[in-house]
């Protein structure tokens, strides 16, 4: 069985440290960058940070099923210390905010682990670091159940960027998402849920990989626009507040890039879906991985319902 408690000291750790290897990347003289398609590439950051994450998981539940958007292995050794799984106790994950009790154990052989450990590579390679994130999502049965999103890096001035990690974390049963700046604090804060301005709906969309046409399909729903790169920037700016619903309008993003996104807005009380309301099936055994419906997502169902009227046939 898996403890949620112990997973989460585990992964928090993991994404903190995958954070460290990014920042040492971006800091070397050169970041080995490599193209796997059009618009679509890889560097030593995203290659030696799964390595890492992988190894990491390995070691505490051999079993554990974990798929990774990177096909390749970092053959090096990494220089970072091994995580524990007694840095959380179970009392912290395993009552709602009404105090109703909450599963926190899981069969092994019912889960997948998905990984991106560098997601908005195309924003790191083009110097846009705070689009960068590591994600990783648990689903169980298929559906998703827990999220970690990691942001190695805050904005501080135009083209300035700190290294200040802050990761996010939370299984949606609970109905709590949790954050901590560090791997030794044995108790994290706690994210309370932003409200929203139903008379200024905030959309948040991609900045690439968009055309003209679909992007006068997205500007027709009549909402205030946010633009940015990668999935796990963009599901932060809603977790923050700072924008209430997230929209795109295209088939190349994956099961790791919505994994841990979608499990953190259902502890909101939100959905992630496609455009026609499709329900993801997290299937490890689908070796596409690929998302074919684009996606409405929001921390706020009723959003979802809104829209959805407005984005059926949009794609």
């Amino acid at each position: 069985m898996l403890q949620v408690h112990e997973f989460f000291s585990v992964a928090t750790q993991l994404a903190y440290n995958a954070a460290i290897i990014i920042n040492q990347i971006r800091q070397s003289a050169d970041i080995g960058q490599k193209w796997k398609g059009i618009d679509d590439p890889v560097t030593i950051a995203d290659v030696k940070a799964q390595t890492y994450i992988v190894q990491q998981l390995r070691k505490h539940w051999p079993q554990l099923r974990i798929v990774g958007e990177e096909s390749t292995v970092y053959d090096d050794p990494i220089d970072l210390p091994d995580t524990h799984i007694n840095l959380y106790t179970e009392d912290i994950f395993n009552k709602t905010p009404n105090n109703a009790k909450v599963r926190t154990e899981y069969e092994i052989e019912d889960l997948c682990v998905w990984v991106d450990p560098l997601d908005g590579t195309l924003d790191f390679v083009t110097g846009e670091f705070d689009c960068v994130t590591t994600l990783i999502g648990v689903s169980y049965k298929k559906q998703a159940l827990i999220g970690i999103i990691s942001q190695p890096f805050v904005k501080i001035a135009d083209k300035q960027y700190e290294f200040k990690p802050k990761i996010y974390f939370g299984h949606h049963p609970q109905k709590r998402v949790f954050y901590t700046y560090d791997t030794t604090s044995q108790i994290p804060f706690e994210l309370l849920k932003p409200n929203y301005d139903p008379s200024n709906i905030v959309l948040c969309t991609q900045n690439k990989r968009i055309d003209e046409q679909k992007l006068q399909k997205i500007k027709s729903l009549g909402c205030s626009l946010l633009q940015m790169g990668g999935s796990g920037k963009k599901s932060l700016t809603l977790l923050e507040g700072k924008a209430s619903l997230f929209i795109y309008l295209g088939v190349k993003m994956s099961k790791w890039d919505i994994c841990a996104p979608d499990a953190l807005f259902k502890a909101f009380g939100g959905r992630f879906v496609g455009l026609e309301g499709q329900i993801y099936d997290y299937n490890f055994e689908d070796k596409s991985y690929d998302n074919p419906y684009g996606h409405l997502a929001s921390i706020y169902n009723e959003l979802v319902d809104k829209f959805l009227q407005k984005t059926t046939g949009m794609l």
